[in-house]
């Protein structure tokens, strides 16, 4: 934690990496379910381990931003991604300043 609040644009950019490779994972594992009929592959356990409470939690934050602050998904992803091209930037957004709405 220390890392990220001295120098939050390497670390929130390793975080955005891990989180595609893990939604990259689930989508092919996926795909090997449905397109290959494989329901006993080693990947499933690791994928749905690592994926499910990343897509619970974004699933979460989408219907709090359509609810609270009547935003589209488009919309909150358009927005945060440009939160993380901003922070600690001339801006002066923080990386506590991610955790609140615009």
């Amino acid at each position: 934690m220390a890392d990220l609040v001295k120098d939050p644009r390497p670390f929130l950019g390793d975080v955005a990496r891990a989180f595609r490779i893990a939604l990259r994972r689930l989508y092919r594992t996926r795909n090997i379910i449905l397109h290959g009929g494989a329901t006993q592959g080693v990947a499933l356990e690791a994928s749905l381990r690592t994926a499910a409470p990343l897509v619970g939690a974004g699933l979460d934050r989408i219907v709090h931003a359509a609810y609270a602050e009547d935003l589209d998904p488009l919309g909150l992803a358009a927005r945060a991604e440009v939160a993380l091209q901003l922070v600690n930037g001339e801006t002066g957004l923080s990386v506590v300043d991610l955790l609140e709405p615009v």
